[in-house]
Parts: structure tokens; sequence; C-alpha cells
């Protein structure tokens, strides 16, 4: 008699299993094949941000007072990105997760991909031309109407695409090198942030709206990285005491996460 049950319990839970996938398979059928390609592009920011030179190992940031400051290495991570579909609520942990990151670094894993987010890590070479255009990735989200995208910085891991091969990203967030000179002379820095930046809420211009008859869109975002050293004094950033290091380091991580913006 148990047996007897058991028995038609399991063929109980596998007609069920059928009809879910036939479900499944019929709602399939009738959902748009939708698509958000995710592009990511490096252009400096207009006037009167500081002009760039580029050269052939390097970029040069010319300021209106004539200091200069040269990068021979300037990487930074973007390990996440997901679609909004409401963009008038702003995180209320923002202040909390910034404090706490002054004095623990995070670990992070990959994050799942899902139709709504992207989880694969991306090197963004910001040496590498202006022109060019990074492919994050492709969402794959349902019919409706997207207002934005939230872009996370964590450490990289050996996973990540577009890894340098002139020096180790593993566990960096940003790292830059090169030198400053604001009229004594040049003075060479390193600076590496393993500290997990706060994300940035891009809104688009224009809602990306998907349906049957709109599959797909575009999300475009620019990284304005001649805006990174706005309001901080490089020698607290590179020999400063322990506190106004600190100071200017945050000051850093802000102006990074402010420069990425929705781009054209």
């Amino acid at each position: 008699m148990i047996f007897h049950c058991i028995k038609s319990y399991r063929n109980l839970l596998v007609s069920f299993a059928c009809v879910l996938s036939i479900s499944a398979c019929s709602s399939s059928d009738i959902t748009p094949g939708t698509e958000v390609h995710a592009h990511v592009t490096h252009l400096p920011a207009a006037a009167p941000a500081p002009t760039v030179t580029t050269g052939s190992s390097s970029k040069l940031l010319t300021y209106g007072n004539g200091d200069t400051i040269e990068l021979t290495n300037a990487y930074l991570t973007l390990s996440e990105m997901e679609l909004r579909t409401d963009c008038t609520a702003h995180p209320f942990a923002r202040l909390l997760n910034s404090v706490f990151q002054l004095v623990v670094p995070s670990a992070h894993a990959h994050t799942e991909s899902t139709p709504t987010k992207l989880g694969a890590p991306v090197v963004v070479n910001l040496l590498n031309l202006d022109t060019e255009e990074i492919e994050f990735g492709h969402f794959s989200p349902a019919p409706g109407s997207y207002c934005g995208v939230t872009v996370h910085m964590h450490a990289a891991d050996g996973d990540a695409h577009n890894l340098p091969a002139n020096l180790s990203m593993i566990g960096l967030v940003l790292y830059l090198e090169g030198n400053y000179d604001d009229g004594s002379g040049a003075v060479p820095f390193t600076i590496e942030v393993n500290l997990e930046l706060e994300h940035a809420d891009i809104e688009f211009h224009e809602a990306i709206v998907l349906s049957e008859a709109s599959l797909s869109g575009e999300a475009h975002l620019n990284i304005e990285y001649n805006t990174w050293f706005d309001n901080l004094v490089m020698a607290d950033l590179v020999a400063g005491s322990s506190q106004s290091k600190q100071l200017a380091e945050a000051q850093l991580r802000e102006n990074v996460v402010h420069s990425i913006h929705h781009g054209h």
C-alpha cells in the first residue's frame, strides 16, 4: 500500500513537471527575443576639464594653470551592469557603504548573469584610443521600458575580460601610473585601489522601450577619465600625511564614479 502511494505520487510529480515544461515552451514561443547591447567608451569631458594629448604610450592631461598629469598606465574594472526600470529611487545605503569601505576592502565573487544583469567583469584600458568602443555584453530582458543602468566596480579576478599583459589587475579596481608636474618638476606616482567603488546609477537620455515591434536597444556608457583628478591635490594623493592621503583617495574614487555617464 505504501509502495503504491509512493509510485502514484511520483507519477503525479512527473506529470506536473511535463505540464510545466510544455507551458514554458509555449510561453517562449510568444515572448519576443529582446536584446540590449551595452557598450563602453572613454571619451574625455569637454572644457573646462583638462585637455588630453595622446602619445604613443601615454596620455597627458594639461590644466588651465599649466599643471600636467601624464598617465603611462590607467585601468578600471567594471564588474557588473544591471538594467533599471525605476530611476526615481536613490540607494539609501551609499554613505554607510562608503564609510565601511574606508576600513575594510570587500571580497567579491562573480555575480551570475540574469536577463537584466551582466556579471562578467571587464577591464578598461584608458590609454587606448578614445574612439575605441568596448562591448560589455548584452541583456535579454523582458519587454518593457528601461530607464537606465547601474554599474558596479569590484576588484578584477582571473576571469575578467581584457586583463592587461604588462601588469596584474587581479584584486584591483583601479590602477594608475605616471607622473605629475605642478611647476616643481615631474613626480612619479603609482596608485592602486582594491576597495569596491560606490556603484554608479546612470539614467538614459531616453528610455529603451522593448516590445514585439522593437526587439533590440543600445546602452552606451562613457567614462570621462580626465575628470578623475578634479578637486584633489596630487601631492596629498601621492605623498601626503595619512589623513590627507586618505581624503585624496576618497575624492579620487568619487570622481571615478561620477565620471561615468550615458553616452551617445
